[in-house]
């Protein structure tokens, strides 16, 4: 089932994130509907599929291959990230790393900074994904959010 993919989160219809999906898995998404896949996973990554672009592809699907090191954020990955999505809109898409961090976290800004919706309600979906680590936060404030602390100020009377 795809819903068996690591981390698996179905956003709305046309969207959907998780862990790194097995052949078997890449051919349920297929038929569960899904048009595009955005793999945005280095080769290194240790459960990477060598052969998802040519499984992916025969399945008459869209791939797309971004790769992105979140050890040394850079600005261009969100606005590549950004135009990607932009350019597969109206499709249903499943982006993946290897486990649904890096996914997860770009569309966190995604939502936030084209979608328009609120930064704390998304944060809220994002944390019931996974726990972001602080290189998050500085990433996510370098782009123009306010954070992974967005909403637990401290109040002073």
């Amino acid at each position: 089932m795809i819903s068996d993919i690591y981390n698996f989160y179905e956003y709305h219809s046309l969207l959907a994130s998780g862990g790194q999906p097995t052949n078997d898995q890449l051919i349920e998404l297929k038929n569960g509907g899904y048009e595009a896949i955005i793999n945005i996973s280095p080769v290194s990554t240790k459960n990477y599929l060598a052969n998802e672009a040519e499984l992916t592809e025969s399945l008459q699907m869209q791939y797309v291959h971004f790769p992105i090191d979140c050890s040394n954020l850079q600005e261009f990955y969100y606005s590549t990230f950004k135009g990607i999505l932009n350019g597969l809109h109206g499709k249903r898409i499943f982006i993946h790393c290897g486990g649904n961090i890096k996914s997860s976290n770009l569309i966190h800004m995604y939502q936030v900074l084209e979608l328009g919706k609120d930064e704390e309600e998304s944060l809220d979906t994002l944390k019931k994904i996974q726990d972001p680590e602080e290189k998050w936060d500085k990433y996510f404030r370098k782009m123009g959010m306010m954070g992974l602390h967005c909403c637990n100020e401290i109040q002073m009377l």
